[in-house]
């Protein structure tokens, strides 16, 4: 049991570039949980895993393994892909409205809460750009009004969103894994520069992954399992079909709740439609898309998707998805440790009516080689995507065909 909790676990853990080192492990227990509790004893929890150990796994996988190839580190284009280098491991995008700026966010080694960062995509010059955030306390409190501002060096970003709220200011969420699980609240500037404004700290125990934001102030965010559980366990969850994790819902007056219908296997993505009555979510083990009315609190319809990842919707309510074409247990990054991490993915559109239609999803990408692998991200920009990654060097961009 132990080696197939490794094997699961190293498919959760594919980034390990290090350039970014973890924080010293004395300054990461600032969790509200005791050491034990955060999962290093032999009662019935595993030790975290080590990159050599998860190397050792992959090369006792029969199957193939990405490594590095140093004739990409140049970043030409090829196979109608652009690459946009000089990031590492950019997990997630948003674009700022009416601006050709794109915030990334550059997630650390996943699992480890790893320190990384936010950073800016030009897309008209398709150069990497520097953004500041201005961590003094504000007047102005987005979050939950007890809720202390982050360890700054240890911000480790994963999910994010962006959007407009009633009250006309342009917010990012951002889930922090640094020294806690959390959802920061930035007010965003043209320039890209961020300002803090908050943040809410889901309840129980939680290991989150992405966020949607709601213009009305209030977000979702999904639950991939308890963070304190031994692997042991999380496997025996995932292989048993029983729920790992859910959504959470939160709202300036009534703070935290569980959405109804959406306990899964792994919930991983999850987006909004423009109106906010809709909320699309991934299942990452459970292979699937499925879509929640707000209004009614009710599934109402899902598709099939292999391992998809994250989920962007576009002006015209149009789900863009990446979905992983690996094999999540036995092939990993783990010896990607420059340029792209090869692993091959497909990109997905879908519309509203596909969840009650019966209708498959329209694969838009298919891709297995270089100049880049592994997309978790697809973001639609006039008739680009553009395309990031869980660990790698770059984003992506891709020009969409012309309808008729």
């Amino acid at each position: 049991m132990r080696k197939l909790a490794l094997l699961v676990c190293a498919c959760f853990m594919l980034s390990c570039s290090g350039e970014r080192q973890p924080p010293d492990a004395s300054e990461t227990m600032d969790t509200g949980r005791t050491p034990e509790s955060a999962g290093a004893t032999d009662e019935g929890t595993s030790e975290p895993i080590n990159a050599a150990e998860r190397a050792a796994l992959a090369a006792q996988s029969q199957f193939p393994q990405p490594v590095n190839a140093p004739e990409l580190l140049s970043c030409e284009p090829m196979d109608g892909m652009t690459p946009h280098c000089g990031f590492q491991n950019p997990e997630d995008l948003v674009q700022i409205p009416g601006t050709d700026l794109l915030i990334v966010s550059e997630m650390g080694e996943f699992m480890a809460d790893a320190p990384g960062e936010l950073s800016l995509l030009n897309t008209t010059t398709g150069q990497r750009e520097t953004l500041s955030i201005n961590w003094s306390a504000s007047d102005t409190n987005w979050g939950e009004p007890d809720c202390p501002a982050p360890d700054v060096a240890a911000l480790s970003p994963h999910g994010i969103d962006l959007t407009t709220r009633d009250d006309g200011a342009v917010a990012l969420l951002v889930v922090n894994h640094g020294k806690r699980e959390s959802v920061e609240f930035f007010a965003v500037e043209a320039t890209g520069d961020l300002t803090w404004r908050g943040c809410a700290l889901p309840p129980e125990d939680p290991f989150i992954n992405d966020v949607a934001a709601r213009s009305d102030g209030g977000f979702y965010v999904t639950h991939m399992w308890n963070k304190s559980a031994g692997f042991e366990e999380v496997v025996a969850m995932l292989t048993g079909g029983q729920p790992t994790g859910w959504v959470w819902a939160w709202t300036p007056a009534a703070g935290f709740s569980r959405v109804a219908e959406t306990d899964a296997l792994m919930p991983n993505g999850l987006a909004l439609n423009p109106d906010n009555t809709m909320l699309y979510v991934n299942v990452y083990f459970g292979n699937k898309t499925f879509a929640v009315n707000l209004e009614t609190g009710q599934r109402v319809g899902e598709f099939a998707l292999r391992q998809p990842d994250n989920v962007s919707v576009d002006a015209s309510g149009t789900l863009w998805i990446a979905s992983h074409q690996h094999e999540a247990i036995s092939q990993a990054c783990t010896q990607v440790t420059e340029g792209p991490c090869l692993l091959p993915f497909q990109v997905v559109s879908a519309d509203a009516d596909t969840f009650e239609s019966n209708v498959e999803p329209n694969v838009v990408i298919n891709h297995d080689g270089p100049p880049m692998g592994y997309a978790t991200v697809a973001l639609k920009v006039g008739n680009q995507l553009y395309l990031g990654t869980a660990h790698g060097d770059r984003v992506v961009s891709v020009q969409l065909e012309q309808g008729p």
